[in-house]
């Protein structure tokens, strides 16, 4: 991040101690699986902002429950970095052993008499429902239906801890518009430095969408009085909605000058070792709406899947006083993409490429739903779709558009009619 900022030298020994602390860190996990312990990627949540921007605490107390994470690094909102000076560099990476980790390393090491030994590791294990042990592992993490169980997500308020990601993101890319180079530096720094930032803004946005339509997974044993599955209260999930409507989804969630667009060159001798070395090598050009619209087009993808709709209809029955709706999924993701229809004026080339790809999975998902589908999200679909054709009908005939744009909603138009007259085919069937 310093250094992307343009405020680190890269042979500093600044650098040699961020070095040695990942080192620290990457060993204690690395050793932790030689004693036996899995990945835990709900450690991540158990301590709050104040307190990971803390040096004493962290010092103390490490950035997650243990060091079986996969961790975020523990990086200061922009602005504070200023603020706080060195303190705010002070533990990036954690520093200590969480503790779910002594407490998982006395269940598994601790002497004890034989007599003794049932008692004692039923009662090690009783404490599991304690805040700070917080567990969930490989399969809860990938198979993509626990919002707790994630890797590089960081604190207790996780949406929080994403808009900062975002901001910081949009920090980096904006400080690269006016970075000036050092004798000898290559061009290909600001093409790392906003492909670092990319890539955030997409570890952020897979953070927000596994809220929505997540259900919290628990192992606990009965009589910790905790359900082992919960669906995410609606309003936390209305609130991941809001800022991937705001930060990715919408028309001004992310700008590159033209001026940058063209200094943002591949490192060349790179390239030729990799060329020689059998590596793969990416373009020599730096398509900005690619990259862009990969990270929308995976959004739409996550949150217009048939997983996603079936769990917030199984949500309505599980919670039924405290359900986020699929109803209010579709206008949501509807008034975020298709802005511009309530604004007026041409649509840029990248907003039509997006609202291109709502149409076609919004046609898709009427004509051809899958085997698994469920019939009751048929309907919100349909209905969804009825109210978009309508905006777009009254939209193509304003004044002010270019001819793109005119184009562009008439092709929409009639894809979403062909689609809401033809016959569907399910799957399987």
């Amino acid at each position: 991040m310093l250094e992307s900022w343009g405020e680190l030298d890269p042979d500093s020994p600044e650098v040699e101690r961020f070095v040695q602390a990942y080192v620290k860190d990457v060993t204690m996990h690395e050793v932790g699986h030689t004693l036996g312990l899995r990945h835990n990627f709900r450690a991540s949540r158990i301590w709050n902002e104040a307190q990971l921007a803390d040096p004493e605490f962290v010092a103390k107390n490490g950035l997650t429950g243990s060091v079986m994470e996969y961790t975020a690094i523990n990086l200061p909102a922009p602005g504070l970095a200023a603020q706080r000076g060195e303190r705010a560099w002070a533990h990036v990476f954690t520093p200590t052993l969480g503790p779910y980790d002594y407490w998982a390393i006395e269940y598994g090491y601790r002497p004890l008499p034989p007599e003794r030994e049932r008692e004692e590791l039923a009662r090690i294990a009783g404490r599991s429902a304690e805040p700070q042990l917080a567990f969930g592992t490989d399969e809860d993490q990938f198979l993509g239906i626990d919002p707790e169980s994630l890797h590089f997500d960081l604190g207790s308020d996780v949406i929080a801890f994403a808009r900062k990601r975002l901001d910081l993101a949009r920090d980096v890319i904006a400080r690269q518009e006016t970075r000036e180079l050092r004798p000898g530096q290559h061009h290909a720094v600001l093409r790392r430095a906003v492909g670092f930032a990319l890539r955030d803004m997409s570890r952020s946005a897979s953070i927000l969408t596994r809220q929505i339509g997540g259900v919290r997974t628990l192992r606990d044993f009965p009589g910790t009085g905790r359900d082992p599955l919960t669906p995410v209260p609606a309003a936390q999930q209305r609130e991941a909605l809001a800022l991937l409507a705001s930060g990715i989804l919408s028309a001004d969630s992310l700008r590159i000058s033209p001026q940058l667009q063209r200094r943002l060159v591949v490192d060349f001798s790179d390239r030729g070792d990799a060329v020689f070395s059998g590596e793969s090598v990416g373009n020599t050009d730096f398509s900005l709406t690619a990259q862009v619209l990969d990270l929308k087009r995976g959004v739409l993808g996550a949150l217009m899947s048939d997983a996603v709709a079936a769990r917030l209809l199984d949500s309505e029955t599980k919670s039924p006083a405290d359900a986020f709706r699929f109803t209010e999924l579709l206008d949501g993701l509807q008034r975020a993409v298709w802005s511009e229809l309530g604004t007026g004026g041409s649509i840029p080339a990248l907003r039509r490429e997006l609202q291109r790809e709502h149409v076609n999975r919004l046609a898709m998902l009427l004509i051809r739903p899958n085997a698994l589908s469920r019939a009751d999200a048929r309907s919100p679909l349909r209905s969804e779709a009825v109210a978009l054709l309508a905006k777009l009908d009254a939209a193509s005939r304003r004044g002010g558009l270019d001819a793109k744009s005119r184009a562009h909603l008439a092709d929409s138009a009639d894809t979403l009619r062909q689609a809401l007259g033809a016959r569907f085919q399910r799957a399987g069937t």
